[in-house]
């Protein structure tokens, strides 16, 4: 199938470092993602990208909009100063897009909240959606489950709140994937980001990273500002999420500077 196939090379093959590419072994990394009709979204989205949706029982068409957070560990450039490594928070949320380019898929990010100053950096360097947050957290394992996963957050997009606790269920199919290779690719390994920038561009960036080892979580209390000023979900949308999967570290690297491209 060419979405195990695309999914194999994604995993397999990975890009030499070098130049400002970072390293990061992301913790306590959170993927909770709802069902939001397309209506609300697709004139976010510019071409040569659409929404990828799919239809539930009623017929109706949705996208999924998700929220991870997550700590980077030992962030650090590979090649300029790498003996300079950072510790923070971080909050990504992205939906999941086509590139009618070529039909691959990709994450489209609204924006993210980092609990760091380094936020500077991509910000104004590069123009990404980045801002700084504040961060309040707590986690308790008992082996390889959370039993207790809370993080409170707030920033210029709003504040967060995530209270889960996690199960030893690894994850199975979920509403709107045709198999599991599939599911693997769109919302757990696109490694291709993209963002809106000014002047009618949009900016974009590629990371890598193994495949992941994802459990099921319970969500006791959800609640994203940031997600309610886009209109996409009420306060009560929140608490009734699509899927909760979760996983204690995964590296990560990421290949910068982003590039630019014009809008189609």
């Amino acid at each position: 199938m060419i979405s195990a196939k695309t999914l194999q090379e994604r995993i397999t093959q990975r890009p030499s470092k070098s130049g400002i590419d970072v390293n990061t072994i992301l913790e306590h990394f959170a993927i909770i993602s709802y069902k939001v009709p397309i209506r609300k979204i697709e004139h976010l989205i510019p071409k040569p990208f659409k929404l990828w949706s799919f239809k539930d029982e009623a017929g109706d068409e949705f996208a999924l909009v998700s929220v991870v957070p997550f700590k980077d560990v030992d962030f650090h450039f590979c090649q300029l100063f790498p003996f300079l490594k950072f510790n923070f928070f971080q909050t990504n949320f992205r939906t999941y897009v086509i590139d009618e380019r070529d039909g691959s898929y990709a994450a489209w990010f609204f924006g993210t909240t980092l609990g760091s100053v380094t936020h500077i950096l991509p910000k104004y360097f590069w123009n990404m959606p980045w801002e700084y947050g504040k961060y309040s957290l707590s986690f308790e394992m008992e082996g390889d489950r959370y039993r207790k996963y809370q993080v409170d957050f707030s920033s210029s997009f709003g504040k967060g709140q995530i209270d889960l606790i996690g199960t030893t269920k690894e994850m199975t199919l979920l509403e709107g994937f045709k198999d599991l290779d599939e599911q693997y690719l769109i919302l757990t390994h696109p490694v291709k980001g993209y963002y809106n920038l000014p002047k009618q561009e949009i900016g974009t960036y590629e990371i890598w990273h193994p495949k992941f080892s994802l459990y099921q979580a319970k969500p006791q209390n959800l609640y994203f500002g940031f997600l309610e000023k886009l209109v996409f979900l009420s306060q009560k949308d929140m608490n009734n999420p699509h899927s909760v999967l979760i996983t204690n570290q995964i590296e990560f690297d990421i290949f910068l500077p982003p590039i630019k491209l014009k809008i189609y």
